[in-house]
């Protein structure tokens, strides 16, 4: 997490006549840049419900909520520039995927195409039910929030999914476009919003901060859960990816070691290089024109043959139906 988000959420807390020494003590030491583990901001976060939910019965705004409508991309600092620079809010979007554990640390964001649209669906059911539904309010309102400041249009396309009893101010909040008591949380978008160009777009800018923010996140290595940092390991190689032996010693941990962190989080290697390699495989296939024996390849697959097996195995399509449902 990064400490702009705190300032924030003190500004916030100061608004509403709420003590902020708590929150203080916890951010004590640190400085701007510094990005917090998922343990601290895990703490800070739940700190800052506690104190919130304390003088609760003086309005009926959720925290989430409120926080997100307040969180401009600015407020995130060099991410947020990251953000605000994109061509399209597709390309937002996808770095969003790439940046929102310097944001919400314990928080793992999932990407799936449905007919063109692109449903994001976060996955947080090891933390507790109050910290997991804040999280979730923070996220999909930023994203409405800042999405009506760079293209006021795009808001209209965008469906909500919570995992909780349904509630007049976030479905005003939402526009009406919200589902309450669903299994899962997601944030729908149209295919059409995928295009719309954003008005604070500039492509140079974009690649000096885009190159900073990933220097930043390269740096940190202890935010996130360890299936994060795994993830961003594979990430970072792209092509050739190393074994689970390798990525061990590359967090300083044994092997043995980082399979049984990787179980307590409830998951394994294989699975996350293949949530890795099919994140990858929508990007050259839906933002690229390359050849799919050469995709092949850049994932380290020995044929064309073997990876249209591995995307029938983990979405069910073939190439060519990924291209196609992009378009």
């Amino acid at each position: 997490m990064h400490l702009h988000v705190a300032s924030v959420i003190e500004a916030l807390l100061r608004q509403h006549q709420l003590p902020c020494a708590p929150l203080q003590q916890l951010t004590a030491g640190f400085t701007p840049q510094t990005l917090l583990s998922a343990a601290q901001a895990d703490q800070l976060y739940s700190c800052a419900v506690e104190l919130y939910q304390a003088g609760r019965e003086r309005r009926n705004a959720h925290l989430g909520i409120e926080l997100g409508q307040r969180l401009e991309l600015v407020s995130l600092g060099m991410f947020g520039y990251a953000l605000m620079t994109s061509a399209t809010v597709g390309e937002l979007l996808n770095l969003l995927l790439r940046y929102v554990r310097a944001i919400l640390p314990s928080v793992q964001l999932n990407s799936q195409r449905q007919a063109g649209n692109l449903r994001l669906q976060v996955e947080a059911a090891h933390l507790p039910a109050r910290l997991r539904d804040f999280y979730i309010d923070v996220l999909f309102s930023a994203v409405q929030h800042n999405l009506m400041v760079l293209a006021p249009q795009a808001a209209q396309g965008l469906a909500v999914e919570l995992p909780y009893a349904a509630d007049a101010e976030i479905a005003t909040t939402f526009a009406g476009r919200v589902s309450f008591d669903q299994a899962s949380a997601a944030l729908s978008v149209d295919s059409a919003v995928l295009t719309i160009a954003i008005d604070s777009s500039d492509s140079v800018a974009q690649s000096v901060f885009r190159r900073h923010c990933d220097r930043i996140i390269a740096h940190d290595s202890h935010a996130g859960l360890v299936s994060e940092q795994v993830k961003h390991q594979l990430m970072r190689c792209r092509s050739h990816f190393p074994n689970c032996a390798e990525v061990a010693r590359q967090l300083n941990l044994s092997e043995s070691t980082l399979r049984r962190k990787l179980a307590q989080e409830g998951s394994r290697f294989q699975p996350l290089l293949d949530q890795v390699r099919y994140r990858l495989a929508l990007e050259y296939l839906q933002q690229t024109d390359l050849p799919v024996a050469e995709i092949a390849l850049l994932l380290d697959f020995d044929n064309a043959t073997n990876f249209r097996r591995a995307l029938r195995r983990w979405c069910g399509k073939t190439p060519r139906q990924l291209r196609t449902q992009s378009a």
